[in-house]
């Protein structure tokens, strides 16, 4: 499974654009993640670090260490669902 690469809110799951809004994961293959969280007037970005167990996405932030647990999947049709807390998010790549 391959999540390297820049992914943003489906803009067919209402929840996750209700919930997130204008939000963009970029996963780098060295380990690295910026998460970042777009309004009009500014982004703020949080830098992570991940890693991959199994179908668990593990994050840890530096600068607060909390250890976090995501389980994913990737769809045949491109899609990375995230379930935050018992709810799936869906996501698709950045073009």
């Amino acid at each position: 499974m391959n999540l390297i690469g820049a992914w943003v809110v489906d803009e067919t799951d209402v929840r996750a654009l209700a919930d997130f809004g204008d939000l963009l994961m970029e996963f780098g293959d060295g380990g690295g993640l910026a998460y970042t969280i777009r309004t009009r007037d500014r982004e703020q970005i949080m830098l992570l670090r991940y890693w991959i167990e199994g179908s668990t996405i593990i994050t840890d932030q530096p600068s607060a260490p909390r250890i976090e647990r995501t389980a994913f999947s990737l769809s045949d049709d491109g899609a990375l669902t995230l379930n935050f807390g018992g709810t799936p998010y869906r996501f698709r790549r950045q073009q």
